[in-house]
C-alpha cells in the first residue's frame, strides 16, 4: 500500500515538516528500503526514535515520528502518538478497499488455520491478502492493512485478544463487511476472567457490525450461536448442527495418509475437500471457510479445490518426518505453536485416530488460564489417560503440579514406562533420550511460551 505524505498527514492529523515521495509505511528498520516511510513506535521497553539514523542510512523517503532530530533533511510527519498514527494510517488504507470484501474473524482456537483456509477457499477470486504469521493485534493488524496490495480481491483479517476492548478496536480499524466467530474456549482467561468474559470479548466483533454486514457464527458452539447481531446485519451459521446453513456432513481422518476428508453441504450442493493435515477439527474450520466462500459467491468446486491446496501455517497440525540417530524415523504431528484445553483435546483426539506405530503425546503447559489452570491441566491429564496412548510426556510446572495432585491415571496401564515428565521442553527432550522407536507417531503440543518444538530439535527433518 502506497500512501502520499498528504494522505498520511490527513489520516493522522499530523504536521508535515518535511515533504517526500509517496511510499509504504514500515516499522522495522531491518526491512526498510529506499523510498519507505519509517514509523517510529514507542513501547514500554523500546523507542524506535533511537533508530532514525539507521532509517536515514537506508534511504527512506521520510519518517513518521513524535520528534525528529535537529538537522533532519528527509521527509518528516510529526504526530503526537505513533501507535495511534499507525492505526489511523491503517484506517486510511482500509478505506481504499471500500466495495470489496473485508473478512474479519476471531475465536479462541483455530483462528490462524481458519484464516488461511478462507484465503485458500477464495483463491479463485484473485489475490487474497491476509495477516502474515500471527500479526493479529493492535500493531499487527494495522501493519497487515498497510501491507495490502491495492489490487487485492479481498482481505482476510484475523483478530486476536487478551483482554476486553481489544477486538472492539481492531474491528473499528478494519471495518469488516463479513464477520466470523469460530468458537469460545478457555483461553486468555487471565484477561477475560471467565468463559462468559471470553465470549463477551469475541462478541465485540459481532457488536460492531453495520447494516448490510454478514455475520457468520459457529452453530455448534452455544456461546457463539447465542451472539446477537445488530439490526440490519445478516446472519449465516455453519457447523455439524442441522441448524447450520453450511453443514459439515463428514469429518474423517485417514490413519495412514494423515489427511482429513471434509464433506460439506452448501446452498450450491455438496463439496468434498481433502485436507493435507490430520484433525476432525480441521474439517470444521473448512466448513467455516466454505461458508465464507459461498457468502461471496464462490462456486463449490472452486472452494473444494482451494481447500485442497491449503497448507498448515507454522507449527499447527503440521505432519513431519524426523530421523532417529539409531536409524529409522518417527512421524511428528507438530502442533506446538499454542495450546488451550479445547485445542489440546482436539490434538489428542487426532493422535488417537492414527494407525501404525506407538502413539506418543508430548504436552507442554497451557498458559494464560488464570485461576482455571489447575483444573484445566488436571482435566487434560485425565483425558489423555483415557485414550490408551502408549507414552505420554508432560513439560512444565503446571502439568507437574497437576500430576502430583490428580487422582486420575495418566495412561491406561499407568505404568512408569508410559509416563515421562519434566519442568521444561529441554528437560523432556533429555528424559526421552533413547525412548523413541522407528514408526512412532508423536504429537507435540503446548503454549508458545513452552517452546515444545525444542523437544525434538535433535531429530533432523526428513525430506519427502
Amino acid at each position: 500500500m502506497i500512501l502520499s505524505p498528504a494522505e498520511m498527514a490527513a489520516a493522522t492529523g499530523g504536521r508535515l515538516v518535511g515533504d517526500g515521495v509517496p511510499g509504504r509505511v514500515c516499522t522495522d528498520t531491518r526491512a526498510l528500503g529506499p523510498g519507505d516511510w519509517f514509523l517510529a513506535l514507542v513501547g514500554d521497553r523500546f523507542d524506535a526514535h533511537d533508530f532514525l539514523d539507521q532509517a536515514d542510512a537506508a534511504g527512506v523517503a521520510g519518517v513518521i515520528a513524535q520528534r525528529v532530530p535537529e538537522g533532519w533533511t528527509r521527509g518528516a510527519l510529526v504526530v503526537e502518538d505513533t501507535l495511534i498514527a499507525l492505526q489511523d494510517l491503517a484506517r486510511a488504507a482500509r478505506a481504499k478497499f471500500d466495495g470489496r470484501p473485508v473478512i474479519g474473524l476471531t475465536g479462541s482456537a483455530g483462528k490462524t488455520t481458519t484464516r488461511a483456509m478462507i484465503a485458500a477457499a477464495l483463491s479463485s477470486l484473485g489475490v487474497i491478502h491476509q495477516n502474515e504469521g500471527n500479526l493479529n493485534n493492535h500493531i499487527g493488524l494495522p501493519l497487515t492493512l498497510l501491507a495490502a496490495p491495492e489490487h487485492a480481491a479481498a482481505l482476510v483479517l484475523e483478530m486476536g485478544m487478551s483482554a476486553p476492548g481489544e477486538i472492539a478496536l481492531l474491528q473499528d480499524i478494519a471495518r469488516p463487511t463479513l464477520r466470523l466467530v469460530t468458537n469460545v474456549a478457555a483461553a486468555h482467561l487471565e484477561g477475560a476472567g471467565s468463559l462468559d468474559g471470553v465470549a463477551a470479548c469475541k462478541a465485540e466483533l459481532v457488536d460492531g457490525a453495520q447494516p448490510g454486514d454478514l455475520i457468520i457464527l459457529n452453530a455448534d458452539d452455544p456461546r457463539v450461536d447465542a451472539m446477537v447481531a445488530p439490526g440490519g446485519a445478516r446472519v449465516l451459521r455453519y457447523g455439524a448442527s442441522i441448524r447450520s446453513d453450511v453443514q459439515l456432513l463428514e469429518a474423517s481422518v485417514d490413519p495412514d495418509t494423515l489427511r482429513t476428508r471434509a464433506v460439506i453441504d452448501t446452498d450450491a450442493g455438496q463439496l468434498t475437500a481433502e485436507l493435507i493435515a490430520p484433525g476432525r477439527h480441521l474439517a470444521h474450520n473448512a466448513a467455516a471457510a466454505a461458508a465464507v466462500g459461498r457468502a461471496l459467491g464462490v462456486a463449490a468446486d472452486d472452494i473444494a479445490a482451494g481447500l485442497t491446496e491449503w497448507r498448515p501455517v507454522g507449527m499447527r497440525m503440521r505432519v513431519e518426518r524426523r530421523a532417529l540417530a539409531a536409524g529409522g524415523q518417527v512421524t511428528v504431528i507438530n502442533d506446538a505453536y499454542n495450546a488451550n484445553p479445547l485445542s489440546t483435546r482436539a490434538a489428542l483426539d487426532t493422535l488417537a485416530l492414527v494407525g501404525g506405530g506407538r502413539q506418543i503425546a508430548l504436552l507442554g503447559d497451557m498458559l494464560e488460564l488464570g485461576g482455571a489452570e489447575d483444573e484445566a491441566h488436571s482435566a487434560i491429564l485425565a483425558y489423555a489417560g483415557g485414550l490408551g496412548l502408549d507414552l505420554v510426556g508432560f513439560a512444565g510446572p503446571r502439568y507437574t503440579a497437576a500430576r502430583r495432585t490428580s487422582r486420575h491415571p495418566v495412561t491406561g496401564a499407568n505404568q512408569a514406562e508410559g509416563l515421562v515428565s519434566a519442568e521444561s521442553a529441554d528437560g523432556l527432550r533429555d528424559a526421552l533420550s533413547g525412548r523413541l522407536r522407528s514408526g512412532d507417531v508423536v504429537l507435540i503440543k503446548g503454549s508458545r511460551g513452552m517452546r515444545m518444538e525444542r523437544v525434538l530439535q535433535d531429530l533432523p527433518l526428513v525430506e519427502d
